[in-house]
């Protein structure tokens, strides 16, 4: 008999994500199942060192549980609330996104802005700086990243300047979802800011330069 069924389907992009949040979702509900026996379990036990194993399960369950709602978020469409802000306070924003950073990579800022006005989400911002610089450091060579700042007659520009080893073709970055070069991604990160980004109307466009060895990434914005 004929197998009508497509050994590799062309799901429409709608329908995986409608899929991702909806089992993330049956899953965490099973997590925090497991997350209430187990609270209910330590009035059971008096052995210590059972108690210590118990609580590590626990800690691994609500882990697993924060991961999938976050994991789940990443396949919302984006939702921005925003308000006028400060460029140079953009600026700011995403110095301490770095240093909120554990594992930071060395930086050197340049802000030219003078008082240029920006309407932007300043959270989901934020979020956009600390996934280009987590995927800068992931990706890098460890030598100095460089943040600079700058406005033109009709946008403000927040660009990241990456040096690499090898030269690279950043053409498509961003725009393939569940595609990662990293073992345990999930090739969201960049496609997570382009949607932030595009959200917040904005542009961000990637280059690199054979002469520098260098990627550059940048945000451009319309000024309020």
């Amino acid at each position: 008999m004929k197998d009508h069924m497509d050994a590799n389907p062309d799901l429409p992009w709608s329908r995986v994500a409608a899929f991702i949040r909806q089992h993330t979702h049956d899953v965490r509900n099973h997590l925090n199942s497991l997350e209430l026996e187990s609270s209910l379990m330590t009035d059971l036990i008096s052995d210590p060192e059972a108690a210590e194993c118990l609580g590590r399960i626990r800690s691994q369950i609500r882990t697993l549980a924060t991961n999938l709602r976050a994991l789940s978020g990443k396949f919302q469409e984006p939702k921005v609330a925003t308000a006028p802000i400060a460029a140079s306070d953009v600026f700011e924003i995403w110095k301490e996104q770095w240093s909120a950073l554990p594992d930071r990579p060395q930086m050197e800022w340049k802000n030219d802005l003078g008082n240029q006005m920006l309407e932007v989400d300043a959270a989901s911002i934020a979020s956009v700086f600390t996934e280009l610089l987590t995927n800068a450091k992931i990706f890098g060579t460890g030598e100095t990243l460089v943040a600079l700042a700058r406005a033109d007659k009709s946008n403000v520009i927040f660009e990241l300047r990456e040096p690499k080893r090898e030269a690279l073709d950043p053409t498509g970055w961003g725009t393939t979802p569940l595609s990662s070069t990293r073992r345990h991604g999930y090739g969201l990160g960049l496609w997570e800011v382009e949607r932030a980004v595009r959200a917040n109307h904005g542009q961000i466009n990637r280059c690199y330069s054979p002469e520098d060895r260098c990627l550059s990434t940048t945000l451009s914005f319309s000024l309020n």
